[in-house]
């Protein structure tokens, strides 16, 4: 491969811990384990991503690869290691939430490095352990200084924070277009029914049950509903895997959002052919026949 060319990933200094601090789950082979120390073979995860990207046919464990260098803030640190694949691990997120990136971890022990994140994973209220956790540290190292402690959903919120608001206005328009379409169905519904008044009058006249008419509206309504829905539907899923490349965490067919829609507006043309049908039943047939 000539020079300039060769693949890159993210390089990530990893402890045996940290992946369940941080929840990045095993897809394959192992985590660290305490023996991979400095005595040991080198060894290293990769990321799902790095394994579709560099083995797209071929099983990553136990292959071989080689960091020719790592980059920190630009300047090329470290010389070239040949390091065994172990485990694949899920993706995460860098900066750009749209794509998942390629990660290389490689043990702290193997690999020591002169600062770095130590990641507290705890059932109880996370800053109520800060104490313990800098007086742990203290004991093993008095000058170690331990400093920028935050959540980490604060750590999150301060890389993503500019994009909560587009996010946040997304789905601000997604409530309203359902809000319109909701108010359109039922206006739309509820003038349908109400111009009927005279035929459920003559229906009523030549004998016809109340409740009859009325589930002769709800399924005429439903019915058109139910197609408008299934065609909306259709077309949503043809275009949902543009909006799973822009939001993070959503499903390209995610099943909850479509269902409670297609319930909203279902609900919805059910109450506005029920109000206006058992408003037409109740006036009396000659009555309603004299109505312009």
């Amino acid at each position: 491969m000539p020079p300039g060319q060769e693949p890159t990933a993210s390089f990530n200094v990893f402890s045996p811990g940290d992946f369940n601090a941080v929840s990045i789950g095993l897809v394959a082979g192992r985590f660290f384990a305490e023996s991979d120390d400095a005595g040991s073979t080198p060894v290293a995860l990769i990321s799902e991503e790095a394994a579709r990207r560099y083995w797209p046919h071929d099983n990553p464990i136990g292959k071989h690869l080689t960091v020719l260098a790592r980059v920190y803030s630009g300047k090329s640190a470290g010389t070239a290691q040949s390091m065994e694949i172990v485990g694949v691990v899920k993706d995460r997120r860098g900066n750009n939430l749209w794509e998942p990136r390629s990660d290389i971890y490689v043990p702290f022990e193997q690999h020591a490095v002169t600062w770095a994140n130590l990641n507290v994973r705890t059932s109880i209220p996370p800053l109520s352990v800060v104490p313990s956790v800098r007086d742990a540290v203290l004991a093993l190292d008095k000058e170690q200084p331990v400093r920028d402690v935050m959540l980490l959903s604060d750590a999150v919120a301060q890389v993503y924070g500019m994009l909560r608001f587009p996010m946040m206005l997304v789905w601000i328009f997604a409530a309203l277009a359902l809000i319109l379409s909701a108010v359109g169905i039922f206006g739309v519904m509820s003038y349908t029914v109400s111009r009927r008044t005279q035929e459920l009058a003559i229906r009523m006249a030549l004998g016809a049950d109340r409740p009859v008419v009325v589930r002769l509206i709800l399924r005429e309504g439903l019915a058109v509903t139910l197609v408008g829905v299934l065609i909306g539907l259709a077309a949503s899923l043809a275009l949902s895997h543009v909006m799973a490349g822009y939001v993070y965490g959503i499903q390209s067919t995610d099943p909850l959002t479509y269902a409670a829609a297609a319930v909203v507006l279902l609900a919805t043309a059910l109450a506005a052919c029920y109000v206006p049908a058992r408003r037409a039943v109740r006036i009396a047939p000659i009555q309603a026949l004299r109505i312009e």
